[in-house]
């Protein structure tokens, strides 16, 4: 069995687990009218749940940071971030303070839409 049929077999499953949910059927049902194995689209949406959650938890907490100050800027340096909310630091900004605080952002737990950072 090639790799290209384990994928095509996951996109077959994502997308029947995909339109159950729009669906508003129980999954008995939405297995009845399409001819699937109740048990089988069990493993797999629970399977896919878990394949995303391993990618999401792969992602990096920090995004690469381009800093770009206008001339003007009174501060010495200034983070985006989720949801466009800004942190903006002046240069007596203390440093180990800056480092606790990346540090807790780094430890928290920064999923998209858990509404943190």
């Amino acid at each position: 069995m090639g790799g290209d049929t384990k994928v095509v077999r996951e996109r077959k499953w994502r997308e029947h687990v995909t339109l159950w949910r729009k669906s508003g059927l129980s999954q008995a049902e939405y297995c009845r009218q399409h001819g699937l194995k109740p048990p089988d689209f069990s493993w797999w949406k629970n399977e896919l749940a878990r394949r995303d959650s391993r990618a999401a938890a792969a992602q990096p907490a920090f995004v690469p940071v381009h800093m770009a100050l206008p001339q003007t800027a009174s501060y010495a340096f200034e983070l985006e971030l989720r949801g466009g909310r800004v942190l903006r630091f002046d240069a007596r900004a203390d440093p180990a303070v800056l480092k606790a605080f990346a540090l807790a952002l780094d430890a928290a737990d920064l999923k998209p839409g858990s509404g943190s950072c």
